[in-house]
This record gives structure tokens, C-alpha cells and sequence, in this order.
């Protein structure tokens, strides 16, 4: 039979993707969200955003995507517009993939949306199938629902090459297992339907079993914080799991610096529990 021994990861000599946090305000506050577990707030600087896509743009390959954002809502920035229009001309082959509350993703703003050629996947946080699941959840007006409902039949409409995605981050706790079939059933005719399991992030109750299997993300994804700070983790709000240190100007040598190759090597040993949050966390 398999064993977890058997999963290794090679590293690639560039990044598949890289998330910029290009923002942490979010006028959601949604109970699952990785953003309430750190005290760290700011905004990317246009100039580093442009000089990161710069840097990006001489890899040896494009990347496969680019996500303009981390834990924030994208669509708070007023210059979310002429940040696409950036990456559009400088990684004209590089999917752009968005995540979003959608409560901001009115029909303007699904207009200029569209423009941007290489966008390729917008996933709407929706989270919940009942009203009041929705704004207990989320902080939002259930009315968000009607509004993200119409953007992607819009965006649907005027880019069918578009994925539009409406996902729901899952666990009994917030959800019953009726409001997640709902959940499914409403959105799989006019969405691709992610269900995500809330628990992998490392919150209560923790794994009653080590998880031993390398985590898939840090052979594949970079995050670069709005200070520069370097992330390779989905949950990791706070940029402390790993010590990558600061962006250099080079995403290249970052993505291959000693410190991360290690990280890497203590995962494919097997040995993540010797991480403290990789030890809690069945992300893999």
C-alpha cells in the first residue's frame, strides 16, 4: 500500500505562482479568515508592484499565474485597475487569477474587468447559501449574494474564456451540511464550486495524527508581503512561518535562497512537524 514516505516534491528553479499582497483592508470579516491572526496592516507601493512585475518578467518562463493579492480585498485599492493594466503589460502571458468578496465587483467595475486580456479565473467568496449563514459569516449585507450573482453571469456573458468561481470555506461549525449541498446546487450551473475545508489552516482542533506529507505550496507558490517580506504559506497572515527574510530585487535567487531550500528539504524528509505551524496545518 502507499505510504506518506512515498510523496516527495521536486523544486522548480522558478515559482509556478506569486501572490502580491498588495493590500490587507477587507470590509469583510469573514470567521475564517487567516487575516484576523496577525496585526500586520499596510499597502504595496505602486512602485514596488511595478518593480516586482519588472523582476517577474525576466524569469526564464512566465509564470504560470500571478494572484494581485493575498488576504486583502483587491478591489479596495482605487488603483486596482491600473495594477492589472501593469501586469497585463509586463506579464502578457501570465494568467491573472483574482479572489474576491465580490461586495466592490459592481457592473463597472466587471467592465473594466474584461478588458484586462490575460485575466483568467475570478473566485467570489461567497461562503454561505442562507442569509443569515452569509452575514454572520462574512460581516456583509446578504444582498452581496444578488450582486456577485449578476457580476458573474456578466463576466460570463462578456468573457466566457473567464472561469468564474464561487467557493465556500466549509466546516460544520459555521455550516450545516444542508446549506453546503444548497450551496452547490445554486452555483453549479453558473460557477465552478470550490468547498474548502476550514480546518487546514492549523486552527483547533489540531490533527490527531502528525501530518508527515510535504506541503505542496512552498514547491510551487511565493507570497511578497506589502513590505517585501517573503511567504511561501497559504495560511500565513503574519509572514512568520518561514524566516525567508525580504524580497532582494531578484525573485529568482529568493525563491532559491538557502534558507527556503532547506524548508523544503525538512518537508520532503518528512520532518514538517519539526516547523511549529507546518505541525498543525494538513494543508499538503
Amino acid at each position: 500500500m502507499p505510504s506518506v514516505n512515498d510523496i516527495t516534491y521536486e523544486t522548480p528553479s522558478q515559482p509556478r505562482q506569486l501572490r502580491l499582497d498588495s493590500t490587507s483592508r477587507c470590509q469583510a470579516s469573514c470567521l475564517s479568515c487567516h487575516r484576523y491572526l496577525t496585526h500586520r496592516s499596510g499597502e504595496m507601493p505602486i512602485q514596488m508592484i511595478s518593480q516586482i512585475l519588472d523582476d517577474a518578467s525576466n524569469l526564464p518562463e512566465p509564470l504560470v499565474e500571478i494572484v494581485p493579492v493575498n488576504y486583502g480585498e483587491f478591489f479596495m485599492r482605487k488603483d486596482w485597475l491600473r495594477i492589472l493594466q501593469l501586469i497585463e503589460q509586463k506579464l502578457p502571458d501570465t494568467m491573472i487569477v483574482i479572489p474576491t468578496n465580490g461586495a466592490l465587483v459592481n457592473g463597472e467595475a466587471v467592465d473594466k474587468l474584461c478588458q484586462i486580456h490575460n485575466v483568467g479565473v475570478i473566485n467570489f467568496s461567497v461562503n454561505a447559501f442562507f442569509d443569515e449563514t452569509y452575514e454572520a459569516f462574512t460581516g456583509l449585507k446578504a444582498k452581496t449574494m444578488e450582486l456577485i450573482k449578476h457580476s458573474a453571469r456578466q463576466i460570463l456573458l462578456l468573457r466566457p474564456d473567464i472561469e468564474v468561481q464561487a467557493s465556500m470555506v466549509f466546516d460544520p461549525i459555521y455550516q450545516t451540511d444542508l446549506e453546503q449541498n444548497k450551496f452547490i446546487d445554486y452555483w453549479k450551473d453558473m460557477t465552478t464550486v470550490f468547498i474548502n475545508p476550514a480546518a487546514s489552516a492549523g486552527r483547533a482542533p489540531r490533527p490527531v495524527k502528525p501530518v508527515k506529507i510535504p506541503c505542496r505550496s512552498i514547491f510551487s507558490d511565493f507570497v511578497i508581503g506589502f513590505d517585501g517580506k517573503l511567504s511561501s504559506c497559504c495560511f500565513d497572515a503574519d509572514f512568520s512561518v518561514y524566516d525567508l527574510g525580504f524580497y532582494s530585487g531578484h525573485l529568482k535567487a529568493d525563491w532559491n535562497s538557502k534558507m527556503f531550500q532547506e524548508f523544503r528539504k525538512l518537508h520532503n524528509q518528512h520532518r514538517r512537524d519539526e516547523i511549529e505551524t507546518c505541525k498543525i496545518c494538513t494543508f499538503a
